[in-house]
């Protein structure tokens, strides 16, 4: 399990997480399944580039709204068990 400390919120919307140097999108994406009204929260490993541009939420609002677009392209990047410390 990794333990990751919550580095930057946007409600409803994504988290950005942090975890021994390594940082993580955690992304809310409603209605996951098919005919449910059921949110999926999935989190991916920041690729060097996007760590460069952490501190940018645009960047990292867009990069959350193409994961939920497709987030099967983003699934070699997928991580589960991390638990959000404060």
């Amino acid at each position: 399990m990794i333990n990751a400390k919550k580095i930057y919120s946007n409600a409803g919307d994504f988290i950005l997480l942090e975890s021994d140097g390594v940082f993580y999108l955690d992304v809310l994406i409603p209605n996951f399944y098919p005919n449910s009204h059921f949110d999926v929260s999935k989190t991916f490993i920041l690729t060097n580039e996007d760590k460069n541009k952490k501190e940018d939420t645009s960047y990292l609002k867009s990069l959350a709204e193409d994961i939920r677009k497709d987030w099967k392209k983003y699934s070699s990047r997928e991580v589960s068990d991390v638990k959000i410390i404060n």
